[in-house]
């Protein structure tokens, strides 16, 4: 993938959005807003089922796809760690919100990291905390 110098993404990228070929191209910082709004929807979401469901938040919650099983999991130790991958895998809004928003930080990443070096090998993860959600790349 391939970032321009205005911060305008490639053609692939246009169509992936429903960008017609006329219209200016896709601006990185519309991907990031969006990646953003909707990680900050998708807490919002979490945190409510977590509230009905008496899961405890502290301490934090790690999430990560686990593509053996194609259901996101808790890592770490949280103490209602299983109890959490049954509410989340059960509801396919949530599973589904999760790979649009590993997509979403994954088309940034790599448009921001262009010729750095590579992304293979890396995991998205999510972390729900007391003070929101918050996305990041582990190894």
């Amino acid at each position: 993938m391939v970032a321009i110098q205005d911060s305008r993404l490639d053609e692939g990228l246009a169509r992936i959005f429903g960008i017609s070929a006329d219209q200016a191209g896709v601006q990185l910082d519309a991907i990031r807003s969006k990646a953003a709004a909707n990680l900050a929807a998708y807490g919002r979401l979490i945190a409510d089922l977590f509230a009905n469901q008496s899961v405890p938040v502290p301490p934090p919650v790690h999430l990560q796809w686990w593509s053996e099983g194609s259901r996101i999991q808790v890592v770490g130790s949280h103490p209602d760690r299983e109890r959490i991958e049954v509410i989340l895998n059960g509801n396919g809004e949530l599973v589904e919100e999760f790979k649009e928003l590993e997509l979403l930080h994954e088309i940034v990443r790599n448009a921001e990291l262009a010729g750095q070096g590579t992304t293979h090998g890396q995991h998205f993860n999510i972390g729900i905390t007391s003070s929101g959600p918050l996305a990041f790349f582990t190894e």
